[in-house]
């Protein structure tokens, strides 16, 4: 029988597999975090602010950590999530840490609604598990809509209003680029 990731006294708590993902278009996109631990599925939602962080936290450790020799081994393996899983809850707290004695990077996410269910996500990952999900964190992020070099502000679709031209062009772009040309 698989084990229960959300029981605190269970001991293996390895993801076979760990995964981050962004769901919908950019500027209406939803992130989570998949993991497979012994064969079941846990799903965390999580807010974008959240996930980069998270990447970077990784990044972060990753480098503190002395030189590990090459494992064999110890990725993610091919095996499939269970994408309908009833395990899925949205993060209010997340932590990170490294187990020294097992060499494995730990993660602790809390249920957002923290009622006292005790709902959380306990998950160890090798060190190639925790680049691969870092790397996959700051793609994720990065494949939303781009930001103004100006102002910073993610720049949907149409035209930008940027408070640092104070304002907007009063014409869109192009209608200026087309009048020079005719001159």
């Amino acid at each position: 029988m698989p084990s229960d990731p959300f029981e605190s006294s269970h001991d293996d708590l390895d993801a076979q597999r760990v995964r981050v993902e962004a769901i919908g278009e950019p500027g209406q996109r939803r992130f989570r975090l998949l993991t497979l631990i012994d064969g079941v599925t846990t799903i965390v939602w999580m807010e974008k602010q959240q996930l980069q962080a998270l990447g970077l936290a990784l990044d972060q450790l990753i480098d503190q950590l002395p030189d590990a020799p090459p494992s064999l081994g110890g990725g993610n393996v091919p095996t499939s999530f269970d994408e309908d899983t009833r395990r899925q809850f949205r993060v209010g707290r997340m932590e990170l840490g490294y187990d020294e004695r097992r060499g494995r990077f730990v993660i602790v996410a809390h249920d957002l609604t923290d009622d006292d269910t005790g709902i959380t996500l306990r998950c160890r990952m090798t060190r190639e598990q925790a680049r691969e999900l870092s790397v996959d964190a700051v793609s994720v992020v990065s494949a939303g809509r781009p930001r103004c070099t100006m102002c910073g502000a993610p720049m949907g679709p149409g035209l930008h209003v940027c408070p640092q031209q104070n304002g907007h062009l009063p014409r869109a772009l192009a209608d200026l680029v087309l009048e020079d040309d005719d001159e």
